[in-house]
């Protein structure tokens, strides 16, 4: 896969014939992307499915790019798959949802938790103390 400088200096060198033959390098699916973390983490749809108690056909459909999964749920994926700030920045950004901002009370306190390795147990405690909704 193309770094995401590579993929604009590609951009700024083609013309509008090339930029359409090649489409789909600029573009990957919020299901296609989380299936691909799956796989590097070793991990089966049904892990997932079962860990997150989600909705079987909710999930498969996310997967499958028919359903947008939300920023919530992408939320406890990530913790779930354990990703770092980066990574989680980037899985919100493919699957076309606000990233984490620091000036956010909700938002700075994921990044609190990302950095200081809680788990989202210890998450949901800490949103709770400060009057935000848990990510259940």
């Amino acid at each position: 896969m193309k770094s995401t400088d590579e993929l604009i200096n590609d951009l700024k060198k083609q013309d509008q014939t090339s930029f359409l033959k090649n489409e789909t390098d600029y573009a990957q699916s919020g299901g296609a992307y989380l299936s691909m973390l799956l796989k590097e983490h070793h991990l089966q749809p049904g892990n997932l499915i079962r860990d997150l108690e989600l909705e079987r056909s909710y999930a498969y459909q996310i997967l499958r790019g028919s359903r947008n999964p939300t920023r919530i749920l992408l939320l406890r994926i990530g913790f779930y798959l354990q990703l770092s700030l980066a990574e989680f920045q980037r899985m919100l950004s493919i699957c076309q949802r606000a990233i984490l901002y620091p000036r956010n009370r909700f938002d700075a306190a994921i990044i609190y938790a990302l950095e200081h390795n809680m788990t989202i147990e210890d998450l949901n405690n800490l949103l709770e103390e400060i009057g935000e909704p848990p990510l259940r």
